[in-house]
This record gives structure tokens, sequence and C-alpha cells, in this order.
């Protein structure tokens, strides 16, 4: 129970941080979450509390850098090979030796081997950080893109290296040559690993999707359990688990289209879990930072102050020194890192994106207690001083960022609508090469795209806000034919309790996902026993076939029902300042009326239509900002249009399917 509540009081105080963070944004959320930690660790659950850096590893930082790795795509990995080896690899081999020379000529007592386990702890960088600082400053792409891509690999050759160097010490010898064979191993053997086992488990979820398992109690559990299991398993072999799951990740991204082609509810379900889940684990690394530092000044106050002091200076100094490297390798353009001349402003930007942060703080704390029956030495002191490094890299920043770079401003609404249109139009050509696609079904799914041009200065949070209200309108309007006799009250309150599978409700994610879980399920069931009867009887008998045609005249009269509700109670709330929202979730109503008549094999046809519309519309806005013609904000607008659409079409699919599952 202990493990229980420390986690709450973990996600409690990410949440908390969010809600300053949402108020007082002029204040970085990673210091929120680092002061909640702090208060954390006032509590006595929190007080002896102690990380476990392998959990920490497996639960915490796979899922994060699985899901970072899959906003890669293969064609942008290949192009960045040489910009990632340089400052992934050889950038991080130089760090590590330089600044580990370094520290034994600042702590002289301390062994060389230990000097490099240190230098290798603040080697790792974490672009999640980097991007909490950065959030409101406008800093050049390409720079943004080197250093995600630097974090995402650079933090295994810390690790390697790292764990080399404890071996070293601990054995009291090195070998070059078995050093670097360790090194290479670990390196490539992850890569390989996490690219071969990636692409098995890709075929494995399109196989699951081929064989109309594609529900979100099997694609979700799928889905998160897909990077731990691929860590663990690159660490059986003894290769680094955390380049594995980047590799999965990237295999996963580069593999998004076959992926994709599954239904739209399971896509938004699994897209939302994932957001949950990084949004969170990104917070809670913070939180325990914060949760973790008053130990570490606990365990550093018995030393001298003399000595204390001169911890203090020596992280500054490692801090700096790692900055004149890190300048110096961007700035000379060693081992290829950019095709074009860095500006000595560049190379500054890329030196102080540098930040430290879960990583760094995970390998000093997995620094042993024990050696040889006695306590490890000098841990307390290199794990002071990986703090410091961490602090003054988040601090640093902070302060000079927004002195170098101009304040983000929004996009131009106008910018915006231009490539919002031709978004669309990229669609509906792509859907009309479709020769297999029958015209009636296709000016359907044509109708549908083009409808959203029109509706391109709309608000989001409104229409969703409207479609939430609109929920609860069609519930009241399914009631009131219950308590009329209109319809039986098992088929009310079934659509009352199933409302929860829709994206757009406000019940909690937990209560949703159990809800949606048990219909896909049913929906699952009901198509094998379908199945199953039509190859053993032929033919359907009268009475079920009587049965069928009662279901589906309630299914008309709900339908017709909610459709009148709906639309009677968007006319009482219309106003000037709401009609653009309005005339948005009306006309998603309107096409979901006139899809009540058709059959299902038209309506599964078209739903898989516009699952791959939707797809063709995420595609052009990826092509566009890796071809330099929108920026990533603009790309970020553009990819949320596409989701509140989809939404808005969803809103009124589910509705439909949850009267009669």
């Amino acid at each position: 129970m202990l493990i229980f509540y420390s986690l709450i009081l973990l996600i409690v105080a990410t949440i908390i941080a969010n809600i300053f963070y949402t108020n007082f944004p002029s204040i970085p959320l990673t210091f929120y979450q680092i002061g909640c930690g702090l208060l954390l660790s006032l509590l006595p659950v929190f007080q002896n509390y102690s990380l476990e850096p392998e959990i920490f590893m497996l639960m915490v930082i796979a899922p994060l850098m699985f899901k970072d790795g899959q906003g890669t795509s293969g064609e942008h990995f290949r192009q960045s090979i040489h910009q990632i080896s340089s400052l992934a690899i050889f950038l991080a081999v130089a760090t590590s030796v330089i600044v580990g020379f370094m520290t034994h000529l600042l702590l002289p007592m301390v062994p060389l081997a230990l000097c490099f386990a240190v230098a290798a702890i603040v080697t790792p960088t974490d672009s999640v950080a980097f991007k909490s600082l950065t959030k409101d400053v406008l800093l050049p792409e390409k720079i943004s893109d080197a250093l995600e891509n630097e974090s995402l690999f650079n933090d295994a050759s810390g690790i390697v290296i790292f764990n080399l160097a404890l071996a070293s010490f601990v054995s009291g010898n090195f070998s070059f040559v078995n050093g670097l064979d360790r090194f290479l191993i670990s390196f490539f053997g992850g890569l390989l690993i996490g690219g071969i086992v990636g692409s098995l488990f890709v075929k494995l979820q399109s196989a699951l999707v081929n064989k109309s398992m594609d529900t979100s109690s099997v694609i979700v559990p799928f889905s998160i359990m897909t990077p731990i299991a691929i860590y663990l398993i690159s660490e059986a072999f003894g290769c680094s688990g955390i380049l594995a799951v980047v590799a999965a990740g990237i295999v996963y991204g580069t593999n998004q289209s076959r992926l994709k082609l599954t239904s739209t509810n399971v896509q938004l379900v699994t897209s939302a879990t994932w957001g949950i889940i990084s949004s969170l684990l990104n917070g809670v690394v913070f939180v325990l930072l914060g949760v973790t530092l008053p130990k570490v000044i606990k365990q550093i106050l018995p030393y001298p102050n003399a000595l204390i002091f001169q911890l203090v200076g020596d992280a500054v100094v490692i801090y700096l020194v790692m900055l004149v490297i890190r300048f110096g390798w961007v700035k000379l353009n060693i081992f290829h890192v950019s095709d074009h001349d860095i500006s000595t402003k560049e190379a500054f930007l890329s030196a102080i994106g540098g930040v430290h942060g879960t990583i760094t703080l995970a390998m000093a704390l997995s620094i042993p207690l024990t050696s040889f029956g006695q306590a490890f030495p000098f841990r307390d002191q290199l794990i002071y001083i990986a703090t410091i490094v961490i602090l003054l890299s988040l601090i640093i920043p902070t302060i000079v960022l927004p002195m170098l770079l101009p304040k983000k401003m929004p996009e131009d609404q106008g910018e915006f609508q231009k490539y919002r249109t031709k978004m669309v139009d990229y669609a509906i050509a792509q859907v009309k090469q479709d020769p297999t696609v029958t015209m009636i079904d296709r000016n359907y799914v044509l109708d549908m795209l083009n409808s959203q041009k029109n509706h391109t200065g709309v608000d989001r949070k409104q229409i969703q806000k409207i479609l939430a209200q609109t929920q609860q309108v069609t519930v009241q309007a399914v009631n009131d034919l219950a308590s009329q006799g209109k319809i039986d009250k098992k088929i009310a309150s079934r659509f009352s309790r199933r409302l929860a599978t829709t994206p757009n409700n406000h019940v909690g994610f937990f209560v949703r996902f159990k809800y949606i879980a048990k219909y896909q399920l049913r929906r699952f069931k009901s198509r094998q026993r379908a199945q199953r009867f039509r190859q053993e009887k032929g033919s359907v008998p009268k009475k079920v076939q009587s049965k069928i045609n009662g279901r589906r005249q309630v299914d008309h009269l709900i339908q017709q029902t909610m459709f009148d509700s709906v639309n009677a109670y968007l006319d009482s709330i219309e106003t000037a300042e709401n009609t653009a929202s309005i005339n948005y979730i009306r006309s998603s109503y309107n096409y979901r009326q006139a899809r009540t008549t058709d059959n299902a094999d038209s309506d599964d046809l078209r739903n898989s239509l516009l699952i791959q519309s939707f797809q063709f519309e995420y595609t052009y806005v990826a092509e566009a900002f890796k071809a330099g013609e929108i920026s990533r904000n603009l790309s970020d607008r553009l990819s949320e249009s596409i989701s509140t659409d989809q939404m808005a079409y969803m809103e009124q699919g589910t509705n439909s399917a949850l009267l009669l599952a």
C-alpha cells in the first residue's frame, strides 16, 4: 500500500504543478514540478525515499523514449544519421573523456575511474526539460531538431560509459579494447534488437487488426507493454535497453500508415492513453527530482563547509567545461554536425541547450551503496556534484534564452487557413485516385472532407464544450423515450452508460477506458457470432429477421429523436459568438443523420475511407513540416484540428453503434 500511496501522491503533485503552470506560465513547468517534489519530501512517506534506478529506467524512461522515437520518421533518421552520430556518440565520448580528466584534476583524491563515471553521468541531455524551458521563445527549428536527435541516443552512450567506469573501478583495471567492444556491442546491439523486435511487434499488431481484433482492450495494452518488453529483451542480451526502445519507436513511427488503418475510436483512445501516460511520466520524473534533492543535501551536510563549497565550485567548473566542449564541437562542425556553416549564436544555443535531467538523476542514484562490503567511496560527493550540474543546466537557460531569442508569437490565422485548405485538398486528391470506391461512397467522404474547409475559424475548445453538452441532450432524449414507453429502459440505460466510449466526454479516463474495452469486446464477439451463423445457417430465419427489423425500427426512432433534440438545443444556445461552432457541430450531425438509412457494409466502407482520409491529412502536415513549408507551431495546430474533426465525426458515429451493441 505504501507504494500505491507514493504513486498517487506523485501523480497529484504533477497535476498541481500543471495547475500552477496554467495560471502562472511565466515560470517553466519543470520548476513547478521540482517545487511540488520538494513539498512532497516533507511528508513521512518520502522522507527516506530511495529511487530504484532499474525500475525507473524500465517503467518511466523506456515508455518516454519509445514515444519520442515514434515521433521520428525513418527518412528523417536516415537524413540525420551524421548529425546523430556526431552529437550522440562522438561528442558524448569526447565529453566523458575530457570532463573525466578535468574532474580528476579538481578532485585528485577521487580515483580516475570514478571521475569518468561522474563525467558519464552528466553527459546525457534531456529534450523534454529543454522543451519546457523554451516553450515561450522562438528557437530555430534546426537547433531544436538537433537537440532532440541528440537526446534520443546519447542517453545510451552515457549509460554504457558509466557502466564501464564502474566496472573498471570495481575490477581495478581497464582495457581500452574490451571497453570499446562492450560499448559497440551495447550501442549497436541495442539498435539492432530494437529494430528487429520492433518490426515483429508491428507485424503482430497489424495481424491483430487484420483479424478484426483491433479493439481498445487489445491494442491499447499491447501498445503500452511494447516498450517494456523490448527493453527487457535487449537488456537480457547485454545490450542497451534504452536504445532498443528508441529504435523500436522509430520503426513504429515509420509504419504509422499501416498501424492507423484501424478503427478511429481505437486510434483516438490509443493516442489519448499515450498522451496521458507521457504527460504524467514527464511530470513524475521532475517531481522525483524534487523529492530526491533534500536527501542528497542531507547526506552532504555532515561534511565540512569548505568541502561542500568546493564541490559546488567543482560542479560549476564541470558545467562550464561541458558548455565550452559543446560550443566548440558544434562551431567547428566536427564529424559533420551540420550541412551548413554554423554561426556563433547557433553554436551557443546548441551548447546551452544541453539540459540535464532524468537520465542524469537516475544514473547518479544508481551508484552502488557498498563495494566489497564497505560504503562506496565518494558516493555522496559524486551525487551532489551531479545534482548541482542538473540545477545549473536548468536555471541558466531559463535566464539566458529569453535574452537571446524572440518571444514566440501565435501563428497568423490566414496562414493556418491557407494550409488547412491545402491539407484537405491533398486528402481529397488521394481519395479520388482510388478506383475501387463507388461514386456514392466517394462523394459522401468528399463532402465530409470539403466541410472541413468551411470551419477554419472555429474555436476548438468551444466545439468540444458544446459537444459535451449535446451528449447530455442525447442522453436525456433517449431517457424520455424510455419514460414514455416507446423504447425499452435497458436500451436507454445501456446508451447512458456507454456514452463514456466517445472521445469527447468528461468522465474519468479509467471509467471511459473500461467502457471502451467492454464495447469493443462485445463488438468483436458479435462479429464472430454473425460470421459463424452465416457459415452454419446460410440464411436468417424469419423469427430472427423480425427481431432484427424491430431493433432497426427502434434505432431509427432513437436516431430521429436525438437528431431533433440536438438541433433544437443548438438553436436555443446559438449566439453571434458561437455561430461558427454551432454550424460545425450541426453539419456533423446532419451527415450522421443522412447515414442512418445506409446499410452496414456501406457504413463500414465510409468509416474506413474517412480513417484513410484523416491519415492523408496527417501525412500532408508531416511532409510540409519536413520540407520546411510550415513551422512546428503551425504543424501542431493543423494536427490538432484534424484530431478535433475526428472527434466530431466519432461523436456521431459512436452514438449509433452504442444503441444496439
